[in-house]
């Protein structure tokens, strides 16, 4: 393993956020935020636009002031620092390369400004090329680079520094579906080799799902979960994340009349004490059964094939619409009805007016 790396690893700090705030006038974008993220581990900040994720990411990095709340990285706080003295690093959307600069010298720049001496600079920067796979393109331009080699320079530039936390700014979103596939798995073995402590901001639940230790789920600048993506996705811990996390999206079922048909198939009455509006009953579209005989009724009103599998929208006697992933096996054709099933342990119970998990 290369010496920075080496530093790298071993300088990796924790991140904690206490009571954080912040507000542009009247707009409360961040009410306030408790979060400790552990040195050495990769978080991935999600949510919808608008939800606070980029200015959580800022203010972490310094370009944004905080309104109230401490930022400790390590065992130092960092809110009243400027940006340089945080021992942070970014990466970001557009990669903010120097047009006029080839790649060693975009890499280098920094340490440049630094004052440090060419021969020294240089061979921290071919060391830096070799770890992201650049050292046969450092005497080009950016305009001669592919999109994926781009994004490298920008993250070479970036571990140069030798920095405690890297800080990701949406740095795929440019990028086609295929390089985009390609990336992730080049920045999740890259966090292997390298080791530092990183925060991702994105929209894209793919994303978040595939590189993170621990996803960090915002709403409204509220924290809805903070947890493994496994348990993100098994075990959601409100309305909001059942809803957001999943393609297509958990099928929630509300207004559940006392002993119906629907009442038993969620098997309602395992709760205590639980009316049917009180109640929001859901279930993932590739866990409900489509069976040849009993369960429900439910007429299919449209079928998306997409080839690996198919997605049936189905309206039940009560009106209930739900939407079934058939990727364990369905080979039918276009029927005007099918026959369901909720298998046991696969449907999840939240608080209809808290929204929290029961």
């Amino acid at each position: 393993m290369s010496k920075i790396l080496d530093n790298i690893r071993e300088h990796a700090q924790s991140i904690e956020l206490k009571g954080i705030k912040k507000s542009y006038g009247s707009n409360i974008v961040i009410p306030e935020l408790d979060v400790t993220i552990d040195a050495g581990e990769f978080v991935v900040i999600l949510g919808p636009s608008g939800c606070g994720k980029s200015t959580t990411m800022n203010m972490i990095a310094g370009l944004e002031d905080v309104d109230g709340g401490t930022i400790s990285i390590g065992q130092q706080e960092v809110q009243d620092l400027e940006p340089k003295a945080r021992g942070c690093a970014m990466v970001f959307q557009n990669y903010a390369l120097y047009p006029h600069m080839t790649v060693a010298d975009n890499i280098g720049y920094s340490l440049k400004i630094r004052g440090m001496k060419k021969t020294e600079r240089m061979a921290k920067v071919a060391e830096v090329a070799k770890v992201v796979s650049l050292e046969d393109f450092l005497e080009r331009l950016p305009s001669e680079l592919s999109g994926g080699q781009r994004q490298r320079v920008a993250i070479g530039r970036a571990i140069v520094r030798e920095p405690s936390v890297l800080l990701f700014d949406e740095p795929l979103s440019n990028l086609d579906a295929k390089l985009r596939h390609e990336m992730r798995i080049e920045l999740s073995q890259l966090h292997e080799r390298i080791g530092a402590t990183s925060v991702f901001v994105t929209h894209d639940q793919v994303e978040a799902m595939t590189l993170a230790d621990r996803i960090m789920i915002l709403n409204k600048g509220n924290l809805e979960q903070f947890d493994t993506p496994k348990n993100v996705y098994d075990k959601p811990a409100t309305v909001f994340v059942a809803n957001f996390i999943g393609s297509p999206a958990m099928n929630l079922i509300e207004n559940i009349e006392r002993d119906t048909p629907l009442w038993q198939y969620c098997n309602l009455g395992l709760l205590d004490g639980v009316m049917g509006d009180d109640v929001i009953a859901g279930i993932r579209p590739e866990h409900i059964e489509v069976v040849e005989d009993g369960g429900m009724r439910a007429k299919v009103t449209y079928i998306e094939d997409l080839g690996a599998y198919k997605v049936i929208n189905v309206v039940l006697a009560s009106g209930q619409e739900l939407m079934i992933s058939t990727s364990l096996g369905f080979d039918g054709d276009h029927p005007d009805a099918i026959h369901i099933k909720f298998p046991e342990g696969k449907l999840h119970y939240f608080d209809r007016q808290s929204g929290l998990r029961l």
